[in-house]
């Protein structure tokens, strides 16, 4: 039986079906790493925020041509928003989160608050303008935005709580919050306004998926 086994262990073919087996174990572990990630971003995944449910609503990816994917937001609302239009969930006063995870090393601080601008400009000249505008852009003034780092954009109670939680760090800090439904307004139609940052972004935002 040992030689049986020995024989068995110096034949390239049997070696080589080892190897099969070793590489589709791992990939089975991979594929099931996957399954657990993609069900905790599903739209079955929930979270409290100013007393109500939130649900996803959408995500989408922001791309540019030639540079892929610079970041992936994610919508959630409570369910009585869930579907209904981007005028809707803009003008609403019910608590909400946008969350963007930053997927590009191009998207650094800079870049981010000059798309930014762009985006109130926008909004403003869709009708929905804000004194806070600055307010807003400088809270970014002490930090750096890096490849994995989650951005999460919160509307309750009044106001809007901007988080960071870094990729290196896996710590949260608050950056700041900025009362006032019209800010959250012009911050929202960024993405959902008329003149959003990229239409198939927005379009994912409100798709339920």
């Amino acid at each position: 039986m040992f030689v049986f086994y020995k024989m068995l262990n110096n034949n390239k073919n049997f070696n080589n079906f080892r190897r099969i087996i070793a590489v589709k174990r791992t990939s089975l572990l991979a594929l099931m790493l996957a399954l657990l990630v993609s069900l905790f971003a599903s739209d079955g995944f929930s979270f409290m925020l100013g007393g109500k449910e939130m649900v996803k609503n959408g995500s989408g990816n922001r791309s540019r041509f030639l540079f892929g994917t610079l970041y992936v937001a994610t919508l959630y609302v409570p369910a009585n928003l869930q579907g209904k239009s981007a005028k809707d969930i803009i003008e609403s006063n019910d608590p909400m989160s946008m969350v963007l995870v930053i997927e590009s090393k191009l998207i650094t601080k800079d870049r981010f608050l000059e798309a930014t601008i762009e985006g109130f400009n926008k909004a403003a000249s869709a009708g929905y303008a804000t004194a806070k505008k600055q307010a807003y852009l400088d809270q970014f003034k002490k930090i750096e935005l890096k490849k994995g780092d989650i951005l999460t954009m919160s509307y309750a109670g009044g106001a809007v709580a901007t988080t960071l939680k870094g990729a290196e760090s896996n710590k949260t800090e608050t950056l700041g919050t900025i009362a006032g439904l019209d800010f959250k307004k012009a911050l929202y139609a960024i993405w959902l306004g008329p003149s959003p940052v990229q239409e198939s972004l927005k379009k994912g935002l409100l798709s339920g998926k």
